[in-house]
């Protein structure tokens, strides 16, 4: 009794089914070509058959399934999966042996310190990663003792990190020597000053961009000296604040159905271990890929990985804008006051429509006044 040879079953869908199989024929021998509901389906030797498969990619040739059995596919079977099943093992081992100890050491609530100081501080001051012989209580005296600037710490072992939560001592800006300028916030027009310390650098009638200083950090005594202070002062400016939108009267929109279609693995040095695959059949469709480690501190690099195919279709929008109109400008004007605090006062406003070949570019313009400097009235952002 002859054995039937073990051979590789595809399924594809190609529109020059007889260049592909020509081109296939030259250098694989193929069995059993059956054709249904717009599918080939054919077989070829099964040591035939990852070179069949790449060879199919290589001329962009949909494949929909490909099945490969045989003695030999068995075998690499068996041992993918013992291979999995002792990598797991020793994963499991090594988690459970690593909780004992400490991996990394997080500090928090620094605003003038320096973490990674600290940290290192601490990994110097450390006698031991493992938990049972790291005493916290001793690491606070010492982190209090060498950093002028904590107030209060902690120390915790949560995990397999060593959190290290800083409150520092707030001192006055007087001791600090330092100030900084008061700069502009936005882009404007001055219009009246009030100086309470300082030296300023503008005056009424400047044009000011954002970031400009205003007023320095400074004063210049009787000696012609300069001697350091915290700037003070109100500076206020009509400012203008500008948003602008554009209007399609004719536009092809690709846009999504709402259908989508889910797959994912989940992957050990790169070695796929499960999947869950189900088939595309969408003509068109956007697509999303994320990655993520199944646990946190694992030695394993298990990484899960999930793919999203998104449905779409093309869409012909027509609209008119002389009916739209009104409508445009009043949500343009809502969306620019959203930029405005809620006591400005509102001195001008202005709205400019330019039509080029049926694309209408909009704008819409708020001229208040402000207080510009930092620190002093108002800190909203100008966009």
């Amino acid at each position: 009794m002859i054995r039937k040879k073990a051979r590789s079953h595809f399924k594809i869908k190609s529109l020059n089914r007889e260049k592909i199989f020509n081109k296939i024929s030259q250098q694989f021998v193929i069995y059993d070509v059956k054709q249904r509901d717009g599918f080939i389906e054919f077989e070829v030797d099964e040591s035939d058959g990852e070179d069949v498969e790449k060879f199919l990619n290589q001329q962009n040739v949909k494949i929909y399934s490909a099945v490969h059995k045989g003695l030999r596919r068995k075998i690499l079977n068996i041992l993918k999966m013992w291979g999995v099943v002792a990598g797991l093992a020793i994963g499991i081992a090594l988690y459970s042996l690593q909780y004992f100890f400490v991996f990394k050491i997080e500090v928090w609530g620094c605003d003038e310190l320096n973490e990674s100081e600290v940290a290192n501080f601490v990994k110097e001051n450390m006698t031991s990663r493992f938990k049972g012989n790291i005493d916290t209580q001793r690491l606070e005296i010492s982190i209090r003792d060498n950093f002028e600037l904590v107030s209060s710490v902690s120390v915790a072992i949560v995990g397999q990190s060593l959190i290290v939560n800083i409150n520092e001592a707030i001192l006055p800006e007087e001791l600090n020597g330092e100030f900084e300028p008061i700069v502009s916030q936005y882009d404007g027009l001055v219009t009246e000053i009030n100086l309470v310390q300082g030296t300023l650098n503008v005056k009424q009638g400047d044009i000011v961009q954002k970031g400009d200083i205003l007023v320095y950090p400074y004063i210049i005594d009787g000696d012609g000296e300069q001697r350091p202070v915290q700037p003070k002062a109100e500076i206020f400016a009509d400012v203008w604040v500008e948003k602008e939108d554009v209007f399609y009267e004719y536009q092809i929109v690709e846009e999504r159905t709402g259908q989508k279609i889910e797959c994912s693995e989940v992957t050990l040095f790169g070695l796929v271990i499960y999947s869950n695959t189900n088939e595309n059949t969408f003509e068109s469709f956007e697509s999303e890929k994320t990655s993520s480690y199944i646990a946190e501190n694992n030695i394993l690099p298990l990484i899960y990985t999930k793919y999203t195919f998104y449905e779409t279709k093309t869409t012909e929008i027509i609209r008119n804008f002389e009916q739209e109109k009104d409508d445009l400008f009043e949500n343009l004007r809502q969306k620019t006051l959203i930029y405005l605090p809620e006591n400005a006062i509102i001195k001008d406003e202005k709205s400019s429509v330019k039509e080029m070949a049926g694309v209408f570019y909009l704008s819409y313009i708020i001229t208040t006044s402000l207080d510009i400097g930092e620190g002093y009235g108002y800190t909203v952002s100008q966009n």
